[in-house]
């Protein structure tokens, strides 16, 4: 109680805080009822405090003379409120020891749904309270409820239904913090190129063994008599580049980009790419409702970003599973030289830590990036936020001095 202490030695009445020298008894009940309602009604966000046995003047002169006797019920007091203010509120009556005084502490809570009113008619006379009417203190003074008042309270009650609290943004990728990896393009094995060496490898082998049969004196139709023109079967089987004759090969080496591009695409976003998200920590207690996420990563020279999922062509019993995965990947479009990523998240629960991506996001850092940090922006939606929560993150660039192979 050492807030109450505080309290009777050096505050002044003020918003949240009344004084009384005397108890309040059932001929006045209806002040009881009407200071109870005010303090209610009041635009604090502190708890508020009659605290009963004293009447200062000023900090030195504090008007210290305690109760007489035994407080009041609590209860009795309780009932009065129960009966008598809406919507309900609580209240607690306790005594005090203050040196050789005994205080009385009526403490109000639960003020949360304002205005506080009238239940029904109290009292007779001057002091009688009527059904449907409100007070509200301000400062020292208490007054009837306004229109203005009222505007408050449905302002505050619309605010109160959104998130307030604070969210926290990281963005992980390859178990780093707001970090990225750097590979070089150059030395990367790309599938193509692979393909592209063998051909050449093969190829070059054929050419000399043609020539060594004309040198020989052979035609040169013996050498592709174990070779057959390469035929792809309606079924998906081929012959491999061993098996198929020059000109095929010729021909194959002309288009070798092009045939395997589907694997130089998932060469860089599967296996070379830094795999991506962000972290969304809500730090309130409260669910963020039905929440998105944009984010707008700068589409810098050096960075890259995959706008789907590719399958891995030379596994054919993948493609269905990775066909389901690309339906959960963020949508990913390009607008005023920025990646614009896109992602429903669902309700995110309080305290706790979330994927805005269902799926990570396939980002290529290249060593040729001239930008060793950079800003990434987001923003989160949620239907019980009012505006966007809008945070930047700084990224910094890392190099790795082997890759994968």
């Amino acid at each position: 109680m050492e807030e109450i202490n505080e309290l009777i030695l050096f505050e002044n009445e003020n918003t949240r805080l009344d004084f009384k020298r005397d108890e309040y008894r059932k001929e006045n009940y209806s002040s009881f009822l009407k200071d109870v309602i005010s303090m209610s009604n009041a635009n604090s966000k502190e708890d508020r405090y009659i605290l009963i046995g004293l009447k200062p003047k000023s900090e030195d002169e504090r008007g210290l003379i305690g109760i007489q006797g035994e407080l009041t019920d609590s209860a009795i007091l309780q009932q009065l409120v129960y009966e008598n203010i809406e919507p309900e509120i609580s209240l607690d009556y306790l005594p005090y020891k203050h040196e050789k005084y005994l205080i009385g502490v009526l403490k109000i809570s639960n003020y949360n749904n304002p205005p506080y009113l009238m239940k029904k008619d109290y009292g007779n006379g001057k002091n009688k309270l009527y059904r449907g009417e409100g007070f509200i203190r301000k400062g020292t003074h208490q007054t009837r409820l306004t229109r203005k008042d009222y505007d408050r309270f449905t302002k505050q009650k619309n605010d109160d239904k959104y998130f307030k609290d604070e969210v926290e943004f990281t963005f992980v990728t390859n178990d780093l913090t707001n970090e990225i990896l750097l590979k070089s393009i150059d030395d990367i094995k790309w599938p193509s190129q692979i393909k592209k060496e063998k051909i050449q490898r093969i190829l070059k082998e054929k050419r000399e063994k043609a020539d060594s049969y004309e040198k020989l004196g052979l035609p040169s139709n013996l050498l592709l008599t174990n070779e057959i023109s390469w035929i792809s079967s309606p079924f998906g089987g081929s012959k491999s580049y061993e098996q198929r004759d020059i000109p095929t090969l010729e021909k194959n080496l002309e288009n070798v980009e092009e045939t395997y591009q589907d694997h130089d695409y998932y060469e860089i976003s599967e296996n070379q790419s830094n795999k991506c998200n962000i972290i969304i920590h809500n730090k309130g207690y409260t669910y963020i409702e039905d929440a998105s996420i944009i984010v707008k990563i700068p589409k810098l020279k050096g960075l890259y970003i995959a706008e789907k999922i590719y399958n891995d062509p030379d596994n054919n019993s993948v493609i269905k599973e990775n066909l389901l995965s690309s339906n959960n990947y963020p949508k990913i479009t390009i607008k005023d030289n920025f990646y614009i990523i896109e992602s429903s998240i669902g309700n995110i629960k309080h305290q706790k830590k979330q994927d805005a991506f269902n799926l990570e996001i396939r980002v290529f850092a290249d060593t040729e990036l001239e930008n060793k940090e950079f800003n990434i922006f987001c923003e989160l939606y949620a239907k019980n936020i009012k505006v966007s929560i809008q945070k930047e993150l700084l990224i910094c660039t890392k190099n790795k001095l082997r890759i994968k192979d």
